[in-house]
């Protein structure tokens, strides 16, 4: 078996990635995603969908010491990772990264907080091999290219396992060999496609992948051979996958360049699915900057690229889980409300009868990017084009090139204790939110990892 193979790139890159490599700016941006990821996964954890993932997860595997965000429950690592990556995703909430087009904090933190509560690890710990699983996640999915979601590829699911399992390994220290084989035998097990969108597959899938990353570095540990030619075989990731595109330089690059920082990951703002963000944004802007209420408005006409309205396919939307995949929802609430926000994520409100009439002034119009921006430096993939009609024929226009939160237009510090702050309170957990909010920026100081949720 050849050492060249993207196996065994993989592991010795994931080695290139630890405390003295890690630029200063990398660091903060992955606190950043921690915060957020912790607050989500609390909010998370109070929907239907994450509460009957931790029931099957309870039955199934046995009692820990790793924390289920929100409660004061515990699994073992496995459970734990199950749970807390479907909670983090429940409300697609979590953030976002255009290599690959991932979720990938939602997989890689409940891994990595999951096994470093059960081996009594640090805090340093932790956020080094969250932000190498991060690095290993985003790289394979530079080399992929964004196709294989195009072609219909769930990548939270298919990348976020070998996230995971990255992390994992550095976080127990697996020698190059071990690393490679749990990185193999993730490999060849990831799996599930973008018909996941608006059910509780989309939740349970993204749990899954933490769960499968852990279980693959523990195998490794204790012995256990993947296929270290899980992307170069006949049947292997990159045909089956990709149609055998895929650029291997791109996972030397890992532990260099950093994709935390290039092409960045993006926070959100609002609830919903980050398709919509942009297009909210614009609407949003125009309504503010002109006074505007819906019953002036005629017709709100956004255009947006395909892969936008490949994403937000439930135009009239019967329940949260649709809402979210739903552009009409998001910007007919924007216009009644003038929010967008957790509250808004109710069966009553997504069937109310003045919202569903502002929805049908609503047009998506997916299209190619204007003319006038194809230089634009700023642009990110799910940009909005946005023209509302005014009943007196008056027309306002707008176009946005990425929305607040994206890597380009990153929240405020403000901002982001602001959803943290409203997503802790919504689960009403009764924890002090500043508390918890300044242990989780001072992460790396922690030697116990337990109790920084108590």
């Amino acid at each position: 078996m050849s050492k060249n193979n993207v196996i065994n790139r993989l592991a010795n890159s994931l080695q290139k990635v630890n405390k003295n490599s890690i630029p200063a700016n990398v660091i903060e941006i992955g606190k950043n995603c921690i915060i957020d990821t912790v607050g989500v996964t609390i909010a998370g954890s109070v929907t239907p969908s994450a509460k009957k993932i931790y029931f099957s997860a309870n039955e199934t595997y046995k009692d820990g010491n790793c924390t289920i965000l929100g409660s004061d429950k515990t699994l073992n690592a496995a459970g734990a990772a199950l749970t807390n990556g479907a909670a983090a995703h429940a409300l697609d909430f979590d953030d976002n990264c255009y290599a690959g087009i991932v979720h990938g904090s939602a997989v890689v933190l409940p891994t990595v907080l999951a096994l470093a509560q059960e081996n009594s690890l640090n805090g340093q710990k932790l956020l080094i091999s969250f932000i190498a699983g991060l690095e290993i996640q985003f790289g394979i999915a530079k080399a992929f290219s964004n196709g294989i979601y195009d072609r219909g590829w769930w990548t939270t699911s298919i990348l976020g396992v070998l996230g995971s399992a990255a992390s994992a390994s550095k976080l127990l220290d697996l020698d190059t060999q071990a690393t490679s084989n749990a990185l193999a035998l993730a490999a060849v097990g990831a799996g599930a496609t973008r018909a996941v969108r608006g059910t509780h597959a989309k939740h349970f899938y993204c749990g899954l992948a933490a769960e499968r990353g852990i279980i693959a570095a523990k195998l490794a540990k204790n012995g256990a051979i993947g296929p270290l030619n899980a992307f170069e075989d006949v049947n292997g990731l990159t045909r089956v996958l990709n149609d055998s595109k895929f650029d291997p330089a791109k996972i030397d690059n890992i532990g260099k360049d950093f994709s935390i920082i290039e092409p960045g990951v993006d926070i959100k703002k609002y609830p919903v699915c980050y398709a919509s963000h942009a297009a909210i944004d614009g609407v949003k802007s125009i309504l503010e900057g002109n006074n505007l209420n819906s019953t002036m408005i005629k017709k709100v006409i956004c255009t947006v690229p395909p892969v936008v309205g490949s994403n937000l396919t439930f135009s009239h939307p019967k329940n949260i889980s649709e809402a979210q995949f739903s552009l009409e929802f998001a910007v007919a609430t924007i216009i009644k409300d003038g929010s967008l926000n957790l509250s808004h994520l109710t069966d009553k409100f997504i069937n109310s009868a003045s919202l569903k009439f502002i929805q049908k002034k609503i047009v998506m119009n997916v299209d190619s990017l204007p003319l006038e921006q194809s230089n634009n430096k700023n642009i990110c993939p799910e940009w909005a084009d946005i023209e509302i009609i005014m009943n007196d024929g008056i027309v306002y226009k707008t176009f946005v090139n990425s929305p607040i939160g994206s890597s380009k237009r990153t929240l405020p510090e403000g901002l982001l204790y602001k959803k943290f702050y409203d997503c802790v309170t919504y689960a009403e957990t009764g924890k002090s939110v500043e508390k918890l909010y300044e242990n989780l920026r001072n992460i790396e100081l922690a030697h116990n990892l337990k109790s920084i949720f108590s």
